[in-house]
């Protein structure tokens, strides 16, 4: 006969019996409650944001999803957006990608060109950050013209959060777009996902100022892959944000010196016959001249852009006299292009 099982056995086996049963009958239910509490409170806000912000999402394989955006390498299977959905946001999209760091002449670019090209009925999409990206959307949204911007994290999730009140301009007349769902935070890896549907949504790139090491290189790299059409301004070239806009004109990409070198050298569709008519003025017409960016005027006026500068500032950088530099400067005040204030001078 077999012996028996000691009493201190039996029970230790029957204490463990009875912590397993312990952990099935209340630590697991306690983890799924906890989950399914979780899962509800994310449902919940999803159920709000749909509501409150208009956000939804366009499958590849629906009618409603972009185009072009359906045509490049990778494109996203869903596409959320937040705002008032039209398809015909998607028909005439120029992209405005440029520095974060941006300079006075870019934002003069932006203010300018841009403005009128929204104006004329172009949607112009960007990817939101701060610099060109703002810029491009604000002055798209001044024109009351549309804008799209593309989110490196989810529709919901405002980064930088202190553009909340641009968020909210885009929102409520144009879109916010992402491949990531409503409240993903994103990350570095996610800004050069992010720049290929910047680049796919739009019929061609325009890119304002770029460093060496700038996104909006990547940006045009995926365009030119693409097939779509490249657009660049000539920059300082003792600008580091000249860097790029100098690589792709040297490459190929289309000058630009007003709003009509974008509309008459691309068929967007439905663009009124007044809007290919340029609408910057002469004396920007010169400044945006490659040969009169040459010139000691140019250059000049250029540095103005970055910042005032007294008469001595200007003669010491420019190592010139101060007789040079005040009637070169007598000039440019007497063309328009700059004003003397309490001994310095400043851009118009």
């Amino acid at each position: 006969m077999p012996k028996s099982t000691p009493f201190f056995m039996a029970d230790w086996i029957r204490f463990s019996m009875d912590i397993k049963s312990l952990f099935w009958s209340s630590i697991i239910p306690l983890y799924y409650t906890k989950f399914y509490l979780y899962w509800r409170q994310f449902v919940c806000f999803r159920s709000f944001l749909h509501e409150n912000r208009g956000v939804g999402e366009l499958i590849k394989t629906s009618q409603e999803y972009p185009r072009l955006l359906r045509s490049i390498k990778d494109a996203p299977k869903v596409l959320y957006y937040a705002g008032e959905y039209n398809p015909a946001i998607f028909f005439n999209t120029l992209a405005v990608v440029g520095s974060r760091a941006v300079t006075a002449y870019g934002e003069w670019v932006v203010t300018n060109i841009v403005k009128e090209l929204a104006r004329a009925g172009l949607t112009i999409v960007s990817g939101f950050m701060y610099g060109v990206d703002a810029l491009a959307h604000k002055a798209a949204l001044d024109a009351a013209g549309k804008t799209i911007a593309v989110m490196a994290g989810g529709v919901s999730h405002i980064f930088p959060s202190y553009q909340e009140d641009l968020y909210n301009r885009i929102v409520a007349t144009g879109l916010v777009v992402s491949e990531f769902n409503e409240t993903c935070m994103g990350g570095g890896w996610s800004f050069v996902r992010r720049n290929r549907i910047v680049a796919g949504l739009s019929k061609a790139v325009f890119v304002v100022e770029a460093g060496e090491s700038s996104g909006s290189l990547i940006t045009a790299g995926i365009a030119k892959a693409c097939g779509r059409k490249l657009f660049a301004v000539p920059s300082n070239l003792n600008s580091l944000n000249s860097f790029g806009t100098t690589k792709l004109l040297k490459a190929g990409a289309t000058l630009v010196s007003e709003p009509g070198d974008i509309l008459n050298a691309y068929p967007f569709s439905n663009i009124t016959n007044n809007s290919r008519v340029s609408t910057v003025s002469s004396v920007n017409k010169r400044l945006l001249n490659a040969d009169w960016l040459g010139t000691f005027p140019g250059r000049v006026y250029k540095k103005l852009c970055l910042e005032p500068q007294t008469a001595d500032d200007l003669a010491r950088y420019f190592e010139k006299t101060i007789t040079e530099v005040l009637t070169t400067a007598t000039e440019l005040v007497m063309g328009g292009d700059i004003h003397e204030k309490e001994g310095k001078y400043y851009v118009n």
